[in-house]
This record gives structure tokens, C-alpha cells and sequence, in this order.
């Protein structure tokens, strides 16, 4: 058995429907989820998105092993202010942890957007580390 990595970010919708499409593969092939979360000062409190990941999970797969890693940051300053990209790769590559793959979702970003914010999918795409599931949002 191994385990998903699934990136837990966006709105409340674009995170479930991420959150249901992993815990569904999760649960047709034995495996376990793994749910990171960057969790941005002003984001809703840990303990509100852990009981949501819980739920979600639970109400379609209530089985499966799960672990929620929520990755707080809360007071950056010029030296400690790391890109989400960043911390989300980093958590794939560093986590002394081998993945089956990694579930995110992916969202359509007009040419403006495209350039001007940078796109989390792409950040875990270039790794060439470990394939990656996209789940249109």
C-alpha cells in the first residue's frame, strides 16, 4: 500500500473536488492520502480545515488512512518568507517519504494570469520527481 500526495489548496469547492476525486483513487487502489495544505496567515483555522478534510474524506471513503499536514506560516519575515511553490515541492521532495503520486488541482488562467501568477502545478511539474495527477477546478 502507499500513499497520494494530494495539494489541498484554492477555494472551499476547487478543495473538495480535489479532496473526492484523491480519496476515490485512494480508496479503488488501497492506498492512503497524505493532504497538504499551505496555510497563509488570515487562512481559516487549522482546526477548520482538518474537520473539513476529515469530512470530505469520510464521506467518500471512510476507510482509507489518512494524514493531514498543515503547513503554517504565520508571522514571515524577509528572511524566513519562502514561496508556496516552494513550500509545496519541498514537501513532496523533502519529506523523507516516497509518494505514488500527487493529485492538485488545475486551474485555467487567462494569458495575463498566466504570467503574472505563478502556477503551483507547474512548480510540482518541473520537479520530474514523481508523476502528477491534475483534476480541472
Amino acid at each position: 500500500m502507499g500513499t497520494i500526495f494530494v495539494a489541498y489548496g484554492g477555494t472551499p469547492a476547487e478543495r473538495t473536488t480535489v479532496l473526492e476525486f484523491a480519496a476515490e483513487r485512494a480508496a479503488a487502489s488501497g492506498d492512503g492520502l497524505f493532504v497538504y495544505h499551505v496555510q497563509e496567515a488570515g487562512d481559516e483555522s487549522s482546526r477548520e480545515i482538518r474537520v473539513n478534510i476529515r469530512e470530505c474524506v469520510e464521506g467518500v471513503a471512510p476507510d482509507i488512512p489518512l494524514e493531514v499536514d498543515l503547513n503554517v506560516q504565520a508571522n514571515p519575515s524577509e528572511d524566513t518568507n519562502v514561496s508556496t511553490q516552494k513550500r509545496l515541492t519541498d514537501a513532496i521532495l523533502e519529506g523523507g517519504r516516497e509518494f505514488e503520486y500527487v493529485v492538485m488541482g488545475e486551474v485555467e488562467h487567462g494569458r495575463v494570469e498566466g504570467f503574472v501568477l505563478p502556477s503551483m502545478s507547474e512548480a510540482v511539474l518541473d520537479t520530474h520527481a514523481v508523476p502528477v495527477l491534475l483534476v480541472p477546478v
